[in-house]
């Protein structure tokens, strides 16, 4: 069984960190939130500070990457003090190359993507300065693990207290409510994350998006009311499209989705 490091045990790393553990794998987790670092120490999971800001600290980086994959969830962030994502990026990339590590799994964003009805991982690359600080930081795991890399691109995530009904709740007059929605559940991601491991599927990009895609205007007034909320109000203004597909993963890897729809996401079908 594999040993893995993951960097970013928040509200996607922490429950993955939980799921490997109970399939057997060695799991180590770092967070800077002391409670995280605590429950990660009561499952049993070797727990570590780190921090990549201005500069990678840790207080056991041998120990932390003491492991076969590198797992990597850290989100760009929006501190005015922080270095470039993609700098920060670098830093642990080359941390974890040099101290062994050969694979890695990055999450990073169906952003980087610009609009199109069929959206897929050959599709163009949008050019916007988010979907940019995206782009560059997968390259910087491609530049250095080159084929011992595999990058996923989650749509919107929800799932656990991430529930959508609260997105858009009460607010009027939006626009697009004939726009495809794009999202995926948590333990979808955690899914594919556990099949691209399990057949060794590195060297690869791919979307991870469920593969029906209700309406704006449907599926949002429906998550709200899920929650007892007020639902949102639709304009007739439209907006741009883009439905992303996440069927590469499925193909080749024989990955099933567990919610393929987001109407009947958990809670949402309750």
């Amino acid at each position: 069984m594999q040993s893995l490091s993951i960097v970013g045990c928040g509200w996607l790393g922490l429950s993955l960190a939980e799921q490997l553990q109970s399939l057997g794998y060695a799991v180590r987790g770092c967070s800077r939130n002391p409670d995280t670092l605590a429950y990660l120490a009561q499952l049993g999971i070797p727990a570590f500070t780190l921090d990549i800001d201005e500069q990678l600290e840790c207080d056991d980086l041998p120990g932390l990457l003491q492991a076969q994959v590198l797992f990597v969830n850290v989100p760009p962030g929006r501190s005015p003090s922080a270095r470039p994502y993609a700098e920060r990026m670098s830093m642990l990339a080359e941390a974890a190359w040099a101290h062994g590590i050969r694979r890695v799994v990055f999450v990073s964003s169906t952003a980087v993507y610009a609009n199109g009805e069929q959206v897929d991982e050959q599709s163009a690359l949008d050019e916007s300065p988010r979907a940019a600080q995206m782009q560059e930081a997968e390259q910087v795991f491609v530049r250095r693990f080159g084929d011992g890399v595999t990058i996923l691109r989650p749509a919107g995530l929800v799932g656990g207290e991430r529930h959508p009904g609260r997105f858009l709740a009460g607010r009027e007059g939006l626009p697009g409510a004939a726009a495809p929605v794009n999202l995926v559940h948590r333990d979808d991601v955690i899914g594919a994350v556990i099949r691209v491991l399990e057949a060794q599927a590195f060297g690869q990009v791919f979307n991870l998006s469920a593969p029906h895609h209700p309406s704006r205007g449907e599926f949002y007034p429906h998550a709200a009311k899920a929650l007892g909320l007020e639902p949102p109000q639709f304009s007739d203004e439209p907006m741009a499209v883009k439905r992303v597909l996440g069927q590469r993963i499925v193909d080749q890897l024989g990955f099933s989705y567990r919610y393929p729809d987001p109407m009947t996401m958990p809670p949402l079908s309750a």
